[in-house]
């Protein structure tokens, strides 16, 4: 059982330990990791009644900094959380004291990769292209990626962190960058992958707080796609039923594809995508590092109709006063 550890965080400011220890000099640490085509943060308060952290010798936006958290002692696990960029500082106080809180952005999401930009990409892979934009960024690509290869790809007035966030959703993919790694692999990788957890109703178990929904409400039946090809002259189909809407609206396609395989795969994978949210859920337990995006938790019998796999969407860890919490957000895969 790892709830009745020490919780601890140890962050680092510019590569130097910063002294800060868990509820004293760090109030507040709260670490929000995510899965799919956003990006990870951190955010922490620190205590600062001599004016240190809010002095010129304090931090500064665009300043480095990392954590490791979890449980101390030799048998703690820790984790770490990864390097980040400082992009807001913030000081207040009032009569408990003074406080100064950081927010900061995975440092390896620069902002060039969140800037707005046209490129073509002919004549390539959809893996050619993503290593492409992951050279860019001096970033590692790892992950399943499906070989198809395109005459064309345009890439118009979007950022890098958008276009690569729609080119997974087109094809069948999730996409996210984690330190210094650009993962982009198909989706059945990831939600086929064995679960890290396994959570059910019973005496002991971690859980303090859940909420389950099931809902087919402006969701997808199928979905058809049709496309003219100008050159070829010929009609390029596809149709695909989701199993799971027993009744619902048609998600009629009509961009552009290339290839019959192409409109399978597109027509497969937008539905997929449009139906993400048929089952949701977020569960708050005892305070759990192993608990990371992407990764598939089970739920027992003892959640009835909700038993099953699920895959961690964003993750929450929150270190205070109160303790360690870990809220996970959750879509149901299996």
């Amino acid at each position: 059982m790892i709830g009745p550890q020490q919780p601890v965080v140890d962050i680092s400011v510019a590569g130097s330990p910063a002294g800060v220890f868990l509820g004293k000099e760090l109030k507040r640490f709260v670490y929000r990791d995510v899965h799919h085509g956003e990006v990870d943060d951190i955010r922490f308060t620190l205590a600062d009644g001599q004016g240190l952290w809010r002095s010129d010798w304090g931090i500064d936006e665009g300043t480095e900094v990392s954590a490791v958290m979890g449980y101390g002692g030799l048998l703690g696990l820790r984790v770490p959380c990864g390097l980040y960029a400082v992009d807001e500082t913030e000081a207040s106080g009032d009569g408990g004291g003074d406080v100064a809180t950081f927010k900061a952005l995975s440092a390896f999401t620069s902002k060039e990769l969140r800037t707005e930009r046209s490129a073509a990409y002919d004549q390539m892979t959809l893996a050619g292209i993503v290593r492409k934009v992951a050279d860019r960024h001096q970033l590692k690509v790892v992950g399943e990626i499906p070989d198809l290869s395109f005459d064309r790809i345009s890439q118009n007035k979007q950022s890098d962190l958008a276009f690569l966030t729609r080119m997974a959703e087109d094809w069948g993919c999730y996409f996210s960058v984690k330190g210094d790694q650009l993962v982009f692999t198909r989706r059945e990788v990831i939600e086929q992958a064995a679960p890290v957890r396994t959570f059910d109703l019973i005496a002991g178990d971690p859980i303090t707080r859940y909420t389950f929904r099931k809902s087919t409400h402006k969701l997808y039946a199928k979905a058809v796609a049709r496309y003219l090809h100008p050159i070829r002259k010929t009609v390029l189909s596809a149709e695909v039923e989701d199993p799971r809407v027993p009744s619902g609206d048609t998600l009629k396609l009509d961009d552009r594809v290339e290839t019959q395989a192409h409109a399978e795969r597109y027509c497969i994978a937008r539905l997929a995508s449009e139906n993400d949210e048929i089952a949701t859920g977020r569960i708050t337990t005892v305070g759990d590092p192993l608990l990371l995006a992407g990764q598939v938790v089970a739920l027992g019998p003892g959640y009835g109709r909700y038993a099953g796999r699920w895959l961690i969407t964003m993750a929450r860890h929150l270190f205070s006063a109160d303790g360690y919490t870990t809220s996970i957000n959750l879509k149901l895969v299996g």
